[in-house]
């Protein structure tokens, strides 16, 4: 408590004063003399516990100058014991009571509760794991080829075959003239004379065209006329 003794000396006498009007205010709206003491005692522990908490001091001051008032203007015989006076004395004590528990609900702290340390894992050794080395990956063979029925086989290295050289115009109009005098087949004159089969067709017809219509102007100049 604060050792200021002036400050709590005017509170006490403060109290005592407001006590007396709060207890003949109890005392006329129904109490005994013994239960009618606890309206006072009520206020003052309420009004006293508010100013340490620093709070509801206002209220509680309020409260105090109300119940004063209404005792004074009770023994004055200016306002008369009515329901709503007995209503509102009797609901002293419930509300100091509520007020009490709310401003000193938080004052105490509440204990920490040691916190318990968590039980460390074990710590577990790293497994090496032996990683296998990857099998050496052998380059294909070449297909080996027995020759001659012997029993050694023997790699047969057989050349690529070279492509053809495209013959000119010139070259190619007189290779399917030889084709077309040798009897060769179209394929083999168009092989031979680097052309497709369809352009080696057209000069075999011309030839045989021609072929043919010379053997008629011959024909012709044997008969006699």
């Amino acid at each position: 408590m604060n050792r200021d003794y002036l400050k709590w000396a005017a509170l006490a006498f403060a109290l005592v004063a407001t006590a007396s009007a709060e207890y003949e205010l109890a005392r006329a709206v129904g109490y005994n003399q013994w239960v009618a003491a606890a309206v006072p005692g009520a206020l003052d522990v309420w009004t006293v516990r508010a100013m340490r908490q620093h709070r509801d001091v206002l209220a509680a001051v309020l409260a105090m100058i109300v119940v004063n008032a209404l005792s004074h203007l009770v023994t004055a015989g200016l306002l008369e014991v009515s329901v709503p006076l007995v209503v509102g004395v009797s609901a002293i004590a419930p509300l100091v009571l509520y007020r009490l528990h709310a401003i000193t609900g938080t004052d105490e702290p509440e204990a920490d509760t040691p916190a318990v340390p968590e039980a460390a894992e074990p710590v577990q050794a790293p497994v090496q794991v032996d990683t296998p080395a990857p099998a050496p990956v052998e380059p294909p063979r070449p297909e080996l080829h027995v020759i001659c029925g012997g029993q050694q086989p023997f790699a047969l290295d057989v050349p690529a075959r070279p492509e053809p050289r495209r013959l000119d115009a010139d070259e190619a109009k007189a290779a399917i003239l030889q084709a077309w005098k040798d009897g060769l087949s179209l394929a083999e004159a168009a092989q031979v004379a680097t052309r497709s089969r369809s352009y080696v067709q057209q000069v075999y017809a011309r030839l045989d065209s021609e072929r043919d219509s010379a053997r008629l102007a011959l024909v012709k100049d044997e008969v006699p006329a």
